[in-house]
């Protein structure tokens, strides 16, 4: 899956999102991604709603736009996680003028989650930052 291409072909406003989780070890070459998740600020994430072209799904107590191997997460601030979408936008890493969340953004949003697969992502995560630093 190139997951640059796929998200270029959504065509979304920039400064509107950001992609996050497994997407962001996937593009760097950390792990592959069986999806790509994208957190968008309200108003994009109502203007995707009802456009109708996206399947809604209740995950975690809040409706998520599924389609095509893609999760819209209409917030990111959870009970352990305080991080507004607006804010992991401003901090993005951007490769090919794609925003992706930074990897020390990563790691908090991934120990707030807490779940297995998260921790293991966030050994992964701090492998890479030791072998890549510069």
């Amino acid at each position: 899956m190139n997951i640059i291409n796929k998200i270029k072909e959504l065509n979304l406003p920039r400064g509107q999102y950001v992609i996050v989780s497994g997407s962001v070890l996937d593009v760097l070459g950390i792990r592959k991604a069986s999806d790509i998740d994208i957190a968008v600020t309200k108003k994009l994430f109502d203007e995707m709603r009802g456009a109708g072209e996206w399947e809604e799904v209740e995950k975690y107590n809040r409706i998520f736009l599924n389609r095509e191997g893609f999760d819209i997460i209409p917030q990111l601030n959870w009970e352990k996680y305080t991080t507004t979408v607006e804010e992991a936008i401003s901090s993005a890493l951007f490769i090919e003028g794609i925003p992706f969340m930074n990897l020390n953004e990563l790691i908090k949003f991934k120990t707030a989650l807490g779940r297995e697969k998260d921790f293991k992502d966030i050994e992964l995560i701090k492998n890479y930052q030791k072998e890549n630093k510069s």
